[in-house]
């Protein structure tokens, strides 16, 4: 908003899970960028409806995120989180949006591309021991090579 304000021409780029979504002061904010149309605002949201407790529509339901930051006022962008170019093209549209902030949605699978890691809450706060973290960085240069 102080950038806004002072006409510095920054934007501003936040990050947050759609667990984090489940908490008041992100619906504040986002009223408030609305509000004031902060257009260089882009809000980046990890879609992956898990969160430490378990999954995201079981624990407190947050879903249907796009209909809802719309009805917030943002300009709404779903990609595919693990698709780099989307990613960019993404923030290519975001930049491009005047008078209302945007949010981009980007849809991800937790531990992807790790079998024993992919879609397991366990893994949210958990770091792999030597065994498990060989395994996966095996698994994660079989695919890049694939």
């Amino acid at each position: 908003m102080g950038s806004k304000l002072n006409k510095d021409g920054i934007r501003v780029y936040c990050l947050c899970g759609d667990g984090e979504l489940q908490e008041g002061q992100i619906w504040e904010a986002a009223m408030t960028a609305s509000h004031y149309k902060l257009d260089n605002l882009c809000l980046i949201v990890d879609n992956n409806n898990l969160q430490i407790d378990g999954e995201v529509n079981k624990v407190m339901n947050v879903y249907p995120l796009e209909e809802k930051f719309k009805s917030f006022g943002f300009e709404v962008i779903n990609v595919d989180g693990h698709n780099i170019q989307e990613i960019i093209d993404g923030f290519d549209v975001a930049k491009n949006v005047k008078g209302k902030p945007t949010v981009i949605i980007a849809k991800t699978i937790k531990g992807k591309g790790v079998s024993f890691m992919e879609n397991q809450a366990g893994w949210h706060g958990k770091a792999p021991n030597e065994a498990e973290y060989k395994i996966a960085m095996n698994e994660l240069k079989n695919r890049i090579k694939g």
